[in-house]
């Protein structure tokens, strides 16, 4: 077995249980202190991992350090969007949304870095297109587990802004080597507050309380520490393996929190949305379905 395809399930098993912890703390402490935490523990982690893994051999010019510290704020911005779609909606149908962005990826791949695309895979993007689209689509919007217009915007914004992300990492994995890459997520992860500061200004965040609990910072920061170690597998995964085959296999982890969100946090999803959600990991395979 490949060692990049290992590396892109522990991808999925990582990010799977972090929107757990993420939507448990999110809602009591509010996207800005996230944003915080952010800035210190993504701060943290990622300098060690660029003191321990940079490649001071490899000559970066100013062009390729403008694309990876680029990618890089693209998908701290994602993030955080993200963060904003699980405050009230359900993270097991937002998180599968935002994590339909392969499909970017592999259209990306095939226009820009020359990746080829089977039949299979071509089918597996049309799934997650249509399974996208019945997760977003709502006939009863007074429904208790209905997806509120602004988680919806928030979602399809992270998915976006991860489909530019994912696709760009891969060019600047390449350009930079994955270590050095490392360095240029830590200038991403100290201005995510500055970042956050203007989506504020746009639309004001809710909070459930003004005085979280120990346990709520707490599980925001295992939340990220736990992204963290999946961007570490991912970045490696990505200098190992093609696009178009690592993101795929890597965003499978919608079907992880999608079920630890029914069993741990009680979300309620219907037959219709349970349906669409296996539409789209199903998809995901498919466009996978190389390896």
């Amino acid at each position: 077995m490949e060692g990049w395809f290992v590396l892109s399930l522990s991808v999925a098993l990582f990010w799977g249980l972090s929107g757990i912890f993420a939507k448990y703390s999110t809602g009591r402490l509010g996207v800005a202190r996230v944003a915080l935490i952010i800035a210190v523990v993504e701060g943290i982690f990622y300098s060690i991992a660029y003191l321990a893994w940079r490649d001071t051999s490899i000559h970066i010019s100013f062009w390729d350090a403008v694309l990876a510290a680029s990618s890089c704020i693209i998908g701290i911005s994602g993030y955080l969007c993200y963060f904003e779609s699980i405050l009230e909606g359900q993270v097991a149908i937002v998180g599968a949304i935002s994590a339909a962005y392969p499909v970017l990826v592999v259209v990306g791949a095939l226009l820009l870095l020359a990746e080829g695309l089977t039949s299979v895979q071509m089918l597996g993007v049309v799934a997650i297109i249509g399974g996208v689209m019945a997760l977003s689509y709502e006939p009863n919007p007074g429904a208790a587990n209905s997806l509120s217009r602004r988680s919806l915007v928030f979602a399809l914004l992270a998915f976006f802004a991860w489909g530019a992300w994912s696709l760009t990492s891969k060019v600047a994995v390449d350009a930079v080597s994955a270590g050095n890459l490392f360095g240029f997520y830590v200038i991403s992860s100290l201005t995510a507050p500055v970042l956050y500061a203007w989506v504020r200004r746009v639309r004001p965040a809710h909070f459930k309380g003004e005085n979280p609990t120990k346990l709520a910072w707490t599980m925001g920061a295992v939340a990220l520490m736990l992204n963290v170690i999946g961007a570490f597998a991912y970045t490696y995964a990505l200098e190992g393996g093609n696009a178009s085959l690592v993101v795929p296999v890597t965003s499978a982890y919608p079907i992880v929190t999608a079920i630890l969100a029914v069993m741990l946090l009680k979300e309620r999803v219907t037959w219709p949305q349970a349906a669409a959600l296996l539409v789209v990991v199903a998809g995901l395979v498919m466009i996978g379905i190389t390896v």
